[in-house]
């Protein structure tokens, strides 16, 4: 029999193409996830407000 010599998978290198999140800081409207459910919260009262009448 013919041996395989098996695959090996290559790992990229410690920290390549990783991204910390904290340093990106961008321009957009910051909201806590807290503003979020409430907003949505909201809106799914008034839907059903608006629908009941």
């Amino acid at each position: 029999m013919v041996k395989r010599r098996r695959d090996k998978v290559t790992l990229p290198s410690s920290g390549a193409g990783l991204i910390r999140y904290m340093d990106e800081e961008g321009r957009g409207i910051k909201l806590k996830p807290e503003q979020v459910v409430m907003a949505v919260a909201g809106i799914i009262l008034l839907k059903i407000a608006f629908t009941a009448f």
